[in-house]
């Protein structure tokens, strides 16, 4: 069969050009057009590797491995290690889904080509054939690229959650919310807002009662109810706003504390004020309290 070379070098330099502005966009890099078209152009040369026989030693895993570093360094010149890594990661990652969906479309087309010593080359290309390729690889990308992150910003923003009263012990799901600004007015304490259900066991009988079956609490009542007890120097009212509610209030709590886990990282929280929501936080039930950012 005959390869051309012309055409080798064609969808090498065109395969790499794209794979390399996506691995910029998905790096979130600014890099200049005339770097990506040399680095794109060297590893377009770098088949022609199938020409000489004598450099044949260039296909080695160690030789392909130093080609994608060269590649990167000509194309975005990462200053940093944990830059170069990361844009390195990434460029294989496109790479690996551009192959797969190529070999996709070519598989139910037909072609001629050949793989040799794990680079493929076909006879028949066309731009349709390249447009076609490129167009699904892009979608497979994009796809692939956004729910990888927000798989990983919602391992992030998700934190163990422990609350302790009065000798009891509470755990839950939190997340951590970018919207909750709320702070006690008396201590500047940041809020955390949890469902009521969730810390039902840390509240005596006759608070557990002003509760039950009531939307919006009673607030005189809470106060009736707590006066004179060990609970009314741990009771606040906290104002909020919200989409429908211009001066709504939720009932809160000073517990003994709070320990906050996120990842490996344990954070033991004193000033922290509780605030019980009567309602669901989430439909699916995947987190029970919204965390203020400042606790995290």
């Amino acid at each position: 069969m005959i390869v051309y070379a012309e055409y080798v070098f064609l969808e090498n330099f065109i395969m790499n050009f794209i794979i390399l502005s996506l691995t910029a966009k998905f790096g979130k890099v600014e890099s200049r057009k005339l770097r990506l078209v040399l680095a794109s152009s060297m590893g377009a040369l770098y088949a022609f590797i199938l020409f000489f026989p004598s450099l044949h030693f260039m296909y080695s895993m160690l030789m392909k491995v130093a080609c994608s570093m060269l590649i990167i360094i000509v194309g975005f010149s990462p200053y940093r290690f944990r830059d170069f890594f990361r844009l390195l990661g990434i460029f294989y990652l496109i790479t690996l889904i551009f192959g797969g969906a190529a070999f996709a479309l070519f598989y139910f087309t037909s072609f001629n080509g050949i793989i040799s010593n794990g680079i493929f080359y076909t006879t028949n290309i066309s731009l349709k054939n390249i447009m076609l390729s490129c167009g699904f690889a892009y979608m497979l990308v994009n796809f692939c690229w956004g729910y990888i992150q927000k798989q990983l910003s919602r391992e992030k923003i998700y934190t163990n959650v422990k609350i302790e009263m009065n000798g009891e012990l509470v755990e839950l799901k939190g997340l951590v919310d970018t919207g909750n600004s709320l702070k006690d007015p008396i201590t500047s304490y940041p809020v955390m807002i949890v469902e009521y259900d969730a810390v039902l066991k840390l509240f005596p009988e006759y608070l557990k009662n002003a509760f039950i079956g009531s939307k919006f609490p009673n607030f005189d009542e809470i106060t009736m109810l707590l006066h004179n007890t060990p609970w009314m120097t741990r009771l606040r009212f906290i104002p909020f706003q919200a989409l429908g509610t211009e001066n709504g209030m939720l009932v809160g709590f000073k517990p003994d504390s709070v320990v906050i886990e996120r990842e490996s990282d344990l954070k033991n929280v004193q000033e922290i004020i509780i605030a019980i929501y009567s309602k669901r936080l989430s439909k699916t039930g995947d987190y029970r309290a919204l965390l203020h950012p400042d606790l995290v």
